[in-house]
């Protein structure tokens, strides 16, 4: 193998290397996004199908109700 092969050779590595670190550090600063994010229980919300949509755990919210 000639040395022209193996620069070659690991180029390529290092750019695929490069290329993978910039996509896993684009997701990780990203975050989650803002859809699956929970919002306050402090919403009242009307019944409990809504308040599951808007994030927020149904069963504490008839909890509080009973009280």
């Amino acid at each position: 193998m000639s040395s022209s092969r193996i620069a070659l050779d690991l180029s390529l590595v290092v750019l695929a290397a490069l290329v993978i670190g910039y996509f896993i550090y684009r997701i990780a600063r990203r975050g989650i996004s803002k859809k699956y994010e929970r919002t306050s229980a402090v919403k009242i919300h009307t019944n409990p199908w809504s308040a599951l949509s808007a994030g927020v755990d149904p069963t504490e919210m008839t909890k509080e109700s009973l009280k």
